[in-house]
């Protein structure tokens, strides 16, 4: 009898997507898995993944999602199905959550964090390995995360919340250099045209698993369904006034590039730091890296090299994307208890398009083709033709790894500009990625196995790809061997064969603003568009230079319009098969009364906690309020003078939250030292910070019986309610004064 897990995110995140590990007694497992972006045709949706879910039941031929035994999600702020993150505005997301037609008692919830370190560890090989995640955010707003991986059991070793390089390094590329979501691989490519620069300060303290960076940024959470109502209410987390940059000023001011060298340095000092810390505490030779930040090849390979660390895996869809992956993953082994091992060769985890369905497509658009060889792949490659490749199963995760890829010829040095310019509509100083014969890469990079593009080499030879070098002489290298795709392999041979160079260039098949290409109706309609020269579906071949200009636009209607209807018939198809009693009109009653519930939740909630923590104590009681200066005088104006008790002492902490001056409290009486508190001295004590609530919460860690904290990891500070409150969305937060 078959049994099936499915993996699925439990909120509404830009890299959703599903999972599914079909598994029996007598054969070996099977695993199927994909993103919403790729079939809804639309980068970072933040929706419910009903497209990905419906693709792998139809790739396992299953009718009913009660077929499936059990899901496998995450949770993001509380650990429970329905409005996970109560703090987020109401989406179609929670509705579909709400009536998806499946027993709620067989969906398991595990941290965000757990669920990456399941998709690296059970994908490396290894038996005995430290797992290493650094991210943007996680569940309770985790950042960095150990774990220890041994005998396919991961046991959790400790985490870092609030702050991080994640979210330092995201708001920079947003805030700053203003490349939108998904935009830090961008900063990457930029910040080799950087250079130090004294102006620029990414302040932080790295102490163990801690990398604070609170004297530079806001903490998390910045997220909320405040953001949806008005645009002013939106946290830019960066303390210090910084210009955004645009489009035309990007690479023309220094200023930006030098940004982007900042923190990609800081990134790096991270990455390298975390790598030393966990292997001290682990002193295992072996390390899996997965989380958002691992998708900085140039800092995996700084960790790696700087550390003792003898081997090194990152799971090709590191990022949210891969999540789903490591939710079945983990359900596979822990929940189901299964013994046999899911090997895991190459990140092609898609389906295969059959070619009677191709040329079905191909003949009925009446559009022309011939067959060629992987030799005369590579002849147009190396007479500087651009080739779009499609073939096979498609790559898991963010990196095109020849089965969805533009190739090109890395010798000519004109050809990195032109495909930016011509065929990708992108910035220019964008890198493309040189993939080579493994057994060639030590002649030309200090890299011997790579297939995931995910690490960075400098290039001995330069001089021969220079269009796969980054400015910086380093690539970020894709090491091609026949057990991994044996199609993409023999190209690059024959390639080789004609020219004697090992490499050609590779780049992901989409436009600007796209996903990956997915479908053969994509790839043609992404090669219409743009100035390919050759597209290769399976071993097809159509020539651009046989259609017509006129054949192009209407050709390029035709399929745009059937591959609309296409996706428009799916949804409605999946909605059927995975939910009951689906209405619109109700959903759209729902989004009001759950967005005021949301709204008081960020907002109300907190203020409501403090008013009773003040109401409840007692006139003999002796309470310390610890804090900043800017949130505690706001605390005053919120509680009023008159309802605080007469015997409260007041310790200032060195720091405000967010304002930079400071105004006199007379109303407590103010004590020095934060470290001679006696703990029999007070019967409460009151952390008057958002900004710096954990910080203080360490420092009087042995007090903690009588510590009270109103905030959580979905609250906005009460500097936010006041500032909302008195200026009614006029003004952007914090750019006006309090007091």
């Amino acid at each position: 009898m078959n049994h099936y897990i499915l993996g699925i995110q439990s909120y509404a995140n830009p890299d959703s997507g599903a999972c599914i590990i079909k598994f029996n007694r007598t054969s070996k497992p099977e695993y199927i898995a994909i993103s919403e972006e790729r079939l809804l045709r639309k980068k970072y949706p933040y929706t419910f993944p009903i497209h990905s879910i419906l693709y792998c039941m139809e790739y396992f031929n299953l009718k009913k999602i009660k077929d499936i035994d059990f899901i496998v999600s995450d949770w993001i702020r509380i650990k429970k199905w329905n409005r996970s993150a109560p703090a987020y505005n109401y989406q179609m997301f929670d509705y579909i959550k709400e009536k998806l037609n499946f027993d709620k008692k067989k969906i398991f919830q595990i941290s965000h964090h757990l669920a990456h370190a399941a998709s690296t560890y059970y994908t490396s090989n290894f038996k005995k390995s430290s797992i290493l995640i650094i991210d943007g955010n996680g569940s309770d707003v985790e950042t960095n995360s150990y774990f220890m991986g041994e005998n396919y059991k991961i046991k959790f070793l400790e985490n870092y919340k609030y702050l991080g390089i994640g979210s330092a390094y995201s708001s920079v590329t947003n805030h700053i250099l203003n490349f939108g979501t998904g935009g830090e691989g961008k900063t990457m490519g930029l910040a080799p045209y950087g250079k130090l620069n004294k102006k620029i300060k990414i302040n932080f303290s790295l102490k163990g698993i801690e990398t604070d960076f609170a004297k530079f940024m806001l903490r998390m959470p910045y997220s909320d369904v405040l953001n949806q109502i008005n645009d002013k209410f939106r946290v830019n987390p960066i303390r210090h006034k910084v210009l955004k940059a645009n489009k035309r000023n990007i690479l023309k001011k220094n200023i930006y590039r030098d940004w982007a060298y900042a923190i990609q340095n800081a990134s790096e000092k991270v990455m390298i730091h975390l790598g030393n810390d966990i292997y001290k505490k682990t002193k295992c030779s072996n390390v899996c890296l997965a989380g958002g930040v691992a998708l900085n090849c140039v800092g995996n390979e700084k960790l790696f090299k700087s550390s003792k660390f003898k081997d090194i895996f990152i799971f090709p869809a590191c990022s949210d994307s891969g999540i789903p992956f490591g939710l079945a993953l983990w359900g596979y082994y822990n929940i189901a208890k299964e013994k046999k091992k899911i090997i895991f060769n190459n990140a092609y985890t898609g389906k295969e398009y059959l070619k009677k369905d191709i040329l079905l497509l191909l003949n009925k658009f009446h559009i022309k083709y011939k067959k060629v060889t992987n030799k005369k792949i590579a002849e147009y490659i190396s007479q500087g033709k651009i080739v779009g490749h499609f073939n096979g199963s498609s790559e898991y995760g963010p990196r095109a790894l020849g089965n969805r890829s533009i190739l090109a010829d890395a010798r000519d040095p004109k050809m990195r500009d032109y495909i930016n310019n011509k065929i990708k509509h992108r910035e220019i100083f964008r890198p493309f990625a040189p993939a080579i014969l493994e057994e060639k890469s030590n002649d030309y990079f200090d890299i011997n196995f790579s297939p995931f593009m995910l690490r960075v080499s400098k290039c001995k030879k330069k001089e021969l790809i220079p269009s796969a070098i980054h400015v910086d002489s380093t690539a970020r290298v894709q090491t091609v061997n026949p057990k991994q795709n044996k199609k993409f392999y023999d190209i690059i041979k024959q390639f080789y064969i004609l020219t004697g160079v090992p490499v050609v260039l590779n780049t992901s098949f989409n436009d600007a603003g796209e996903p990956l290409v997915e479908t053969p109706l994509d790839a043609i309609i992404c090669f219409l568009k743009t100035k390919i020269d050759y597209l290769i579906i399976d071993n097809f071949c159509i020539d651009s230079s046989k259609i017509s200009v006129n054949k192009k636009k209407k050709l390029l209607k035709d399929l745009k319009n059937l591959r609309i209807k296409e996706i428009s018939f799916k949804e409605k198809e999946s909605l059927k098969i995975i939910t009951r009693n689906f209405k619109v009109s109700e959903f759209k009653r729902k989004v009001n009364k759950e967005n005021k519930i949301a709204i008081s939740y960020v907002l109300n909630r907190t203020l409501k906690k403090i008013k009773s923590f003040f109401e409840s104590i007692n006139h003999n009681e002796n309470i310390l309020i610890v804090g900043a200066n800017d949130h505690t005088n706001v605390l005053i104006k919120l509680i009023g003078k008159k309802n605080f008790n007469k015997n409260i002492d007041y310790i200032e902490y060195k720091f405000n939250d967010i304002y930079t001056s400071k105004k006199k409290i007379n109303i407590f009486k103010e004590i020095k030292e934060i470290k001679k508190i006696n703990n029999k001295k007070y019967h409460k004590i009151f952390i008057s910070s958002f900004q710096h609530m954990n910080k203080i919460k360490n420092i009087l860690q042995n007090l903690k019986g009588i510590l009270f904290f109103p905030y959580d990891n979905s609250s906005r500070s009460i500097i936010d309610y006041y500032f909302i409150k008195k200026y009614k969305g006029k003004y952007p937060l914090f750019s006006k004064k309090l007091f």
